[in-house]
């Protein structure tokens, strides 16, 4: 029975970015058959997996929850390196959550566990989320210093996965840093491995990265372009959140282009998918450019009537 359940994990660890539901349904299986003989190790990495496809379809109350379960039944067993993992998938769900410094706490433990057990591979990992939220922060020094130990280590390992992410990263300092034209290089480069491996959610991620890259060089038939087709990849997965964001952005190449109209009616689909997975960051951008939307309606009314 144990190496029923020891298979059916593998299979779900594996499956979860291709095939969430899949993945999900296979964990679900181990995850009662780790209930039915006493498997606490079967059990906890049932729960870990449960947690990741929870993340990656959204669920963030459920999934925090399996997190937080695995972890205590990994503390339990002493192991280390699962300990490290829940950890980080905690990390993962708090900076979903705008909540970085519980994230921040969460990955430097994890941290410190995957250096402990040598795993060069989920120390990669973990330096890519700790520059995630160095960039978040503003940190953009911090955050690109984790991102090139990232890189590095991911190049080493042969991990196309993991290098395009870091990629993607590095191409958001540079375009905070306004380098456009090497952001939009890393973001090329990171999407086409996406594509090669099928990965929906990074796809519609990396367009978006794209989309935002073209906006800043006020190119908003290109930066159009690519919000549009994240909105289709983003729809494809049922993402509430990146619909919403691509939605957000969208709506800002509008208002820049004074199609206002278009603009507010973006903005509120926005809002009420961003209200749909409780995303506060998004909640406040997207209040904060519709009150914007419909100050500057106001204003061209105003003009109409000569006021």
């Amino acid at each position: 029975m144990k190496e029923e359940i020891e298979r059916l994990n593998k299979e779900a660890e594996a499956l979860r970015l291709q095939d969430p539901a899949r993945a999900e349904e296979l964990a679900r299986k181990a995850q009662a058959l780790a209930h039915e003989i006493g498997d606490r190790a079967g059990l906890a990495e049932s729960l870990l997996n449960i947690a990741s496809v929870c993340r990656r379809t959204e669920r963030y109350a459920e999934g925090i929850n399996a997190a937080r379960e695995a972890l205590a039944l990994f503390t339990e067993l002493d192991d280390l390196r699962g300990k490290a993992r829940a950890l980080n998938l905690v990390g993962l769900y708090h900076k979903e959550l705008g909540e970085m410094n519980k994230a921040m706490l969460a990955y430097q433990e994890s941290l410190k566990w995957a250096e402990h057990i040598g795993d060069k591979n989920f120390l990669a990992s973990i330096l890519n989320n700790i520059g995630t939220v160095h960039s978040i922060l503003a940190d953009y020094s911090a955050a690109l210093e984790n991102y090139l130990k990232s890189l590095r280590l991911f190049q080493e390992l042969g991990d196309r996965y993991g290098e395009a992410l870091a990629r993607g990263n590095i191409g958001n300092i540079y375009q905070f840093n306004q380098e456009y034209g090497n952001a939009l290089k890393e973001y090329q480069s990171a999407l086409t491995v996406f594509e090669s491996l099928n990965l929906k959610k990074e796809i519609a991620t990396a367009l978006m990265s794209i989309g935002n890259t073209f906006q800043a060089l006020n190119d908003f038939e290109n930066a159009r372009r690519s919000y549009k087709n994240a909105i289709q990849w983003f729809e494809e997965i049922s993402s509430s959140s990146g619909i919403a964001l691509a939605k957000l952005n969208l709506a800002l190449v509008y208002e820049m282009e004074g199609e206002y109209e278009q603009a507010v009616q973006l903005c509120a689909e926005g809002l009420a998918l961003s209200e749909q997975v409780s995303d506060k960051r998004l909640i406040a951008a997207v209040c904060l450019n519709l009150g914007q939307l419909y100050s500057e309606k106001q204003g061209i009314k105003g003009d109409e009537r000569g006021n």
